[in-house]
């Protein structure tokens, strides 16, 4: 018989906990970041990177102590993230689906079932994407299919905004059901290696932000797909909606903090200055001073948004786990969901204008020098409007509205498609 995993509910022993593997992956992800700016100029896609962090046990670091993780709950991961974005966004980011499928699974049912789809993560493998697609299907559609012939199943289809899947071991990939698999016309998830015969992964993601995701094309030609990671998608309203809308704003919280330590050093180093300017130096100048205050009150407030959000997502988290020690009913369950929602779609209205201001009024601390190339400082705007322009903010903003002046219900999974 194995063991329940357990959630820790205790709120000192999580702070405790986040500050310790904080500090525990800080000498990694700063070896990411000295290579940030570089890789930006030349769009080198992060292969040794993604290696680091898997060979650190980061991407093992949500799974319990008995699968070989730390057992880090969301308010720990989500930190980390930021932590990890703050250095280069898009390893942040390029890990979303991994984690959302370790959160997915972990709440998925008896400990049985958790630890046998778990056992790829265990050993080190990293998961990637492959739900969004270009063409005619309409929104909430695909045009991906799993069908069955007389050797198993089978799958077939093209898919874009593949974040993640050219430095995964294995992808998620939503399929429609035909009708010769008897599933019925709702969408499944399916499990496929990246290294199986007829599926190909294609670098062409030509965004001018978050460029070394990985967000390109996967396609499927004939891929066989294993009887028992052929999964059926849960009806039961969950968090991960939310989650997913919590790694892309920890992401860009990370750069918030990123601009402020970019605008302090490029401040403290500078010795040009003006015949107009209020000092000697611009370290001096107040003028200056002002800015880089302004900065950091921006990162300050996404920090506390997202802080605000992460916490409503682990009541959420807590609630719908198997194993809580705190159970609660099905209203209780709905009602911490929704809470979650909310104060995505609400952080995601305070963290996205805060962090794209910043990322513009960084240029004020400087003239024509912070232009400079190898400095790459244009790169935080350009990765800041790429993850914010995912489900418009402006969307949202509406649905908080309506929700709280007419209680509309919140939608909890976001897709696009045709009109």
């Amino acid at each position: 018989m194995t063991a329940p995993l357990t959630v820790t509910e205790d709120a000192a022993d999580r702070t405790a906990s986040t500050a310790t593997l904080v500090e525990r992956y800080r000498p990694v992800f700063d070896e990411i970041g000295r290579g940030a700016a570089a890789r930006e100029n030349d769009r080198r896609l992060p292969f040794a990177e993604v290696e680091l962090l898997r060979a650190s046990g980061f991407t093992r670091v949500t799974l319990p102590r008995d699968l070989g993780g730390e057992g880090a709950d969301h308010l720990t991961l989500f930190e980390l993230l930021a932590e990890l974005a703050r250095r280069d966004p898009n390893l942040a980011q390029l890990l979303r689906s991994h984690f959302a499928f370790v959160d997915r699974t972990l709440h998925a049912g008896a400990p049985s079932a958790i630890r046998a789809r778990l056992a790829r993560i265990a050993d080190g493998a990293i998961h990637g994407n492959a739900t969004f697609e270009r063409g005619p299907a309409g929104v909430g559609a695909y045009a991906t299919t799993l069908s069955r012939d007389d050797r198993g199943w089978r799958l077939d289809g093209r898919k874009y905004y593949s974040t993640g899947t050219l430095f995964a071991d294995v992808v998620g990939v939503l399929a429609v059901p035909d009708a010769t698999t008897g599933l019925g016309p709702d969408p499944v998830s399916v499990l496929v290696a990246t290294d199986a015969p007829g599926l190909t992964r294609v670098d062409d993601w030509d965004g001018f932000g978050q460029r070394m995701t990985g967000s390109g094309s996967t396609i499927f030609d004939g891929v066989r797909v294993a009887e028992g990671d052929v999964l059926t998608r849960s009806a039961v309203p969950g968090h991960a909606g939310a989650f997913v809308q919590l790694v892309l704003l920890a992401a860009l919280t990370g750069i918030g903090r990123a601009v402020v330590d970019d605008a302090t050093r490029f401040v403290r180093e500078r010795t040009r200055s003006y015949s107009h300017a209020s000092a000697d130096r611009p370290r001096h100048d107040p003028i200056v001073q002002e800015v880089v205050g302004d900065l950091s009150a921006a990162s300050f407030g996404a920090d506390a948004a997202l802080s605000r959000a992460v916490a409503a997502l682990q009541r959420a988290a807590d609630a719908q786990h198997p194993d809580s020690s705190t159970p609660c009913g099905d209203e209780d369950r709905a009602e911490a969901v929704v809470a979650a929602d909310l104060a995505t779609a609400q952080a995601q209205l305070v963290i996205i204008p805060a962090v794209l201001k910043a990322a513009t009024d960084l240029f004020e601390v400087g003239g024509a020098s912070a232009l400079g190339g190898q400095l790459a400082l244009d790169r935080h705007w350009r990765n800041a409007r790429a993850l914010a322009s995912h489900n418009p903010a402006r969307y949202k903003a509406r649905i908080v509205g309506d929700h709280l002046v007419n209680t509309t219900p919140i939608v909890a999974w976001w897709t696009s498609g045709e009109a």
